[in-house]
């Protein structure tokens, strides 16, 4: 899911209109495709935009203004998956943040589950930041790689997000009466700091890696369809074969994806297809996932149904302009 990039130039006129865009398609890819949340639930998507909305946007913009493409975008995504989960509703540290979870703990090691840790990272920094953005990126074309905000937009969007975030650490932890332990959110800074600065590193090294000829975008997409929802159903499995599988496809996939997408031929149709690959595989879980917030009624199947279309079709207008302009 990675393109080249271009160095970051001055904004184009307008630029507040992807932006809006990808503040609202973040958080219903995020959760409504998914399943977790239902149609009936829709009234939070404007509190989840808070996050996931301004989120992407964020990282959108500090990727483009230093010249960087999806792959940093996609280590940036990681990061916000631990900010996330670890610091803003600190699920990764709340055993009974959702009803269910203590079964799912049973890789623990200091207090934290590490397949749940990486299903969550994976689910957020891939279908909740990244996907939006090539989504977003693709249908508004015209504005390029650049930067969708001036100076002063860009510190207005940090600060919304900033705020945003502590408004919903505090309302939650109201609600769950559950705060981590000061070692637990040093931990989660810590970790996080340590994924931006990996991220940044590895941006600067990428032309050493080896780069490998990718199949035709339809494998590709193909080929991600597999991986990700091998990802997913790991959750089928039991303790450290269940961690053991995942973190082996999630390996293996990016190392594949990481040097595919270096090689000459790699293409904005073989990073639309990766991505279509992906979103089949979280519509076929939004049909079958029981959400958090109670059993789905008529109207959130056909809600569902609804989401799943309009991520085909948005998907497939993407596809389109991609294939026009090549």
């Amino acid at each position: 899911m990675l393109t080249a990039s271009s160095p970051a130039r001055s904004a184009p006129r307008r630029g507040w209109i992807p932006a809006l865009f990808l503040f609202f398609l973040a958080p219903l890819f995020g959760e409504y495709l998914l399943g977790n949340l239902r149609i009936s639930d829709l009234a939070l998507l404007p509190f989840l935009a808070l996050l996931y909305g301004l989120g992407a946007i964020v990282i959108r913009e500090t990727a483009r203004r230093m010249g960087r493409g999806h792959g940093t975008m996609l280590g940036f995504a990681v990061a916000y998956a631990l900010f996330e989960e670890g610091i803003v509703d600190q699920m990764l540290f709340n055993p009974a943040y959702y009803p269910g979870q203590v079964e799912d703990m049973q890789t623990m090691v200091l207090g934290l589950d590490l397949w749940l840790t990486l299903i969550v990272t994976g689910m957020h920094a891939i279908w909740s930041i990244t996907i939006p953005i090539i989504l977003t990126e693709s249908l508004f074309r015209r504005h390029g790689n650049n930067p969708w905000f001036g100076q002063w937009g860009f510190a207005v969007v940090w600060l919304t997000f900033a705020l945003g975030s502590a408004w919903l650490t505090w309302v939650i932890w109201k609600d769950s009466g559950f705060f981590a332990s000061p070692p637990q959110v040093i931990a989660a800074v810590l970790a996080i700091a340590l994924v931006l600065a990996l991220t940044v590193w590895l941006g600067r090294r990428s032309d050493r890696f080896k780069s490998l000829r990718p199949p035709a975008p339809m494998l590709v997409g193909l080929l991600a369809f597999a991986a990700t929802s091998g990802f997913m159903l790991t959750d089928s499995l039991q303790a450290w074969p269940r961690f053991g599988a995942a973190a082996l496809v999630a390996i293996a996939s990016m190392t594949v994806l990481a040097r595919w997408c270096r090689h000459e031929t790699w293409s904005r149709l073989h990073t639309l297809a990766a991505c279509g690959g992906a979103i089949a595989t979280y519509a076929w879980l939004g049909a079958v996932m029981q959400p958090e917030t109670g059993a789905k009624q008529a109207i959130d199947h056909a809600g569902t149904a609804a989401i799943v279309l309009s991520a085909t079709a948005l998907w497939g207008l993407s596809w389109r302009k991609a294939r026009s302009a090549n």
